[in-house]
């Protein structure tokens, strides 16, 4: 009886686990939009919170130089939300989102978009 309880207890700990990793849901801008102006920051939402001192977003232009402004940083409201700056007037250009989210039990996920300023 007492390796059956410790069996169950094991499947739940490993299904809390599980569920723990973060996935991408969305993104502002969208994959392929195309703005003007335009953004200020990327905003990334995830559906459980990251470990923001071990992932990271990255946005680069059409050269391959990062353009952001490498602080990225949780919304004080919403946890699931985690953004990085851009600098003011980025010329018009596509830009290509790259991301690593670190999830609560260190489950790496990564990913990309990119979208399109207008002139």
């Amino acid at each position: 009886m007492k390796a059956v309880v410790l069996t169950l207890l094991g499947l739940v700990v490993a299904t809390g686990l599980v569920s723990a990793h973060s996935a991408f849901l969305r993104s502002q801008p969208a994959n392929g939009a195309t703005l003007k102006p335009a953004p200020n920051e990327i905003r990334i939402w995830f559906s459980e919170p990251i470990r923001t001192a071990l992932s990271t977003i990255e946005v680069h232009d059409a050269s391959g130089k990062q353009v952001d402004r490498r602080n990225l940083h949780v919304d004080e409201k919403e946890p699931t939300l985690v953004l990085v700056s851009l600098p003011e007037h980025l010329p018009p250009g596509v830009y290509r989102v790259l991301w690593s989210a670190v999830a609560q039990d260190l489950h790496v996920a990564k990913g990309s978009f990119s979208f399109h300023i207008a002139p």
